[in-house]
């Protein structure tokens, strides 16, 4: 297919179409027009025994043409879909891992687990409010740059303080609940 916005028409009834983008890359699109009919693109893996930290399947992103080269065609980003033990007929538990890269290829900074749970390795930025219906656990004795905090309900840990400072620059405040 060698012209601009050239069509390639899948299927009996060419529903599925792609379409190329002139210098920019591909339009797939489901040409059916009925309720709950979304385009669906599945990546498959061929592999017969799926085994931990197998990847099921994997989207890069990366610039190989970059003229500084090194550092900068190496996949500087990726989501891969990772195996989190052996399948078998009553297991398929399956991270989806989110790769980002600074300097060399693109490493995880953050994982969604089977079971939802979310794995961050760097910092969070919430820009709305952060609403936790389960445990709040601090690995670090410092909370900072509280502005407004709400709690319904505070216990110590092992420890008999069960105190919580807020401070700034001016002034050290500390509450105690018991």
């Amino acid at each position: 297919m060698t012209k601009d916005s050239a069509v390639l028409a899948m299927g009996e009834n060419s529903d599925v179409t792609i379409t190329h983008d002139p210098d920019d890359g591909l339009f797939i699109k489901s040409t059916a027009t009925a309720d709950d009919n979304p385009l669906i693109i599945t990546l498959q893996t061929g592999e017969t025994d799926i085994a931990a930290n197998d990847k099921l399947g994997v989207i890069n992103f990366q610039a190989p043409d970059e003229g500084t080269g090194t550092d900068a065609i190496l996949v500087a980003a990726g989501i891969e879909a990772v195996s989190e033990g052996d399948f078998s007929a009553s297991s398929n538990a399956t991270k989806l891992s989110f790769l980002t890269g600074s300097s060399g290829t693109a490493t995880e900074k953050m994982s969604i687990s089977s079971g939802g749970n979310v794995d961050v390795s760097g910092n969070m930025t919430i820009g709305g409010n952060l609403d936790v219906t389960g445990t709040v656990s601090f690995s670090e004795n410092n909370v900072t740059d509280v502005g407004i905090m709400s709690l319904d309900t505070l216990r110590g840990d092992a420890d008999t303080d069960t105190s919580i400072r807020f401070s700034n620059e001016n002034t050290t405040e500390v509450a105690t609940w018991r």
